[in-house]
């Protein structure tokens, strides 16, 4: 194989961790003047992704490459943002790469990025080599892996969503894989460990298949079409989660086995629509019995785990970052309050985190229930109350067909009736889904003159 082949590493990371790769390749026909592993630096709190996207362009003109060279990537965790980054910034890149491998990709953060930003972060895993950068921990950076970040939710909506999608079925884009480890960490590592990871990453949010709900509740929506569901486009590469057996976060990088190697090296060689439909079918086949082991854990079987992310915002864009979403199996507003206890859905096992700098940003961690793909949970029902923080103003939600409203209430959304009005379903197993919900920002009370602005008559002095 003629291309160039460029391996780049995760967070906190170095590139030898992908020298054993690099031997498989090797063995496999790949010439090893040919194989390139990439070395940043991710321990200083200054440094962005997007600074470490540009420095791989750098990288590879001082290297003497040319303007068109093409070239395959194996990524690793943060890796996979790194080279969406690159691509993201210049769109005419994606032509030069032919093949994307991502192993266990933190497309989607991790659950670990918020307790690295912290103290006890920094002395687990910053930087120790005294300096300026002494114990610096990669704040900015760790703030983009950060669950539910802005910066993952402004990059999909610049590579995955939208009419300008960089993996497409066309012959300018990548063929792209995705793999991740179907165990966590053991030892000491599981005083970390979270639930439906590799230890680092949740099998949920590596997927780079992913869609968006887009809900209108101002006065300024469309009267009928309040809620719409994004499609997925004819055009759009599939590109799910492949789940590797026995394997974690960690020996899927620096143990990697024969079998698990030749897949990869087939992938390499894929050129055609037909070459990538059966090698996805081969692979596929290969990663079910440990997908499978996915699907199971002390709760009993279930059809997978599924992350949202939501944004709340006003309908001038603005975030709104006080607010409480709770699920329901009936509608909660024909409920008593014994009732509500009743039907709230607990057997999602919601586990939700806010991002630090933006609480606007909800990141919910959701375990499927058996049949929930097929619409075997029934309804679904969402009641969002957002709070401004002061008597002054509230945020208030319009659906189709509302009355006028005289006091603030809570908003309340049919999710499967959403769901099937698209001729859809709300859930998919192994991926994230964005929902941005866009409520009014008003003065209270809701009719009337308000209480920060009142105006009453001129009223002249009469003449005594």
């Amino acid at each position: 194989m003629s291309r160039k082949l460029v391996l780049v590493h995760g967070y906190s990371d170095e590139g030898p961790s992908f020298d054993n790769w690099a031997e498989k390749f090797r063995a496999r026909g790949i010439d090893a003047q040919q194989i390139n592993i990439c070395n940043y630096f991710s321990l200083n709190n200054e440094i962005t992704i997007p600074d470490i996207a540009e420095g791989l362009a750098r990288a590879a003109a001082v290297l003497g490459w040319a303007a068109d060279q093409e070239f395959d990537a194996v990524v690793h965790s943060t890796g996979i943002l790194v080279i969406r980054a690159w691509l993201a910034n210049d769109p005419a890149r994606r032509k030069h790469l032919k093949h994307l491998i991502a192993l266990a990709p933190a497309t989607w953060g991790s659950p670990l990025a918020a307790a690295g930003r912290s103290w006890l972060g920094a002395i687990v895993r910053g930087n120790k080599q005294f300096g300026p950068d002494f114990l610096n921990a990669g704040d900015r950076i760790l703030d983009a892996l950060e669950l539910g970040s802005k910066f993952q939710w402004d990059l999909s909506h610049r590579d995955l969503l939208g009419d300008n999608l960089l993996f497409t079925t066309g012959d300018d884009t990548p063929y792209v894989s995705v793999f991740i480890g179907n165990q966590s960490y053991t030892g000491i590592k599981e005083l970390i460990d979270k639930p439906a990871t590799d230890g680092t990453v949740r099998w949920a949010g590596c997927s780079l298949n992913t869609r968006k709900i887009t809900v209108n509740l101002t006065k300024a929506g469309a009267a009928e079409v309040r809620a719409q569901m994004s499609p997925w486009p004819a055009t759009r590469l599939s590109i799910p989660m492949f789940a590797v057996g026995g394997k974690n976060h960690t020996t899927l990088l620096v143990e990697p086995e024969d079998t698990f190697a030749d897949i990869l090296s087939d992938f390499l060689k894929v050129s055609s629509s037909d070459d990538f439909d059966n090698w996805f079918k081969r692979t596929d086949a290969w990663n079910a019995p440990a997908l499978e082991q996915m699907k199971k854990d002390n709760h009993g079987p279930h059809d997978g785990w599924q992350q949202f992310i939501i944004h709340v915002v006003d309908e001038y864009g603005e975030s709104v970052p006080d607010y409480v979403v709770d699920l329901f199996s009936q509608d909660p507003t024909v409920l008593t309050s014994d009732a509500l206890k009743e039907t709230g859905v607990d057997s999602f096992d919601l586990d939700v985190h806010a991002y630090k700098t933006d609480p606007s940003f909800r990141c919910f961690h959701v375990r499927l229930p058996l049949n929930s793909t097929s619409g075997g949970v029934g309804e679904l029902w969402m009641r969002l109350i957002a709070s401004s923080g002061t008597e002054l103003i509230t945020y208030q939600g319009y659906t189709s067909g509302s009355k006028t409203i005289t006091e603030q209430s809570p908003v309340v959304l049919n999710i499967t009736q959403l769901a099937s009005s698209n001729h859809d379903t709300f859930f998919y197993p192994f991926v994230t889904t964005l929902i941005e919900i866009q409520l009014n920002r008003e003065p209270l009370p809701l009719v009337g003159q308000t209480k920060l602005m009142t105006m009453n008559p001129f009223q002249p002095k009469t003449l005594q």
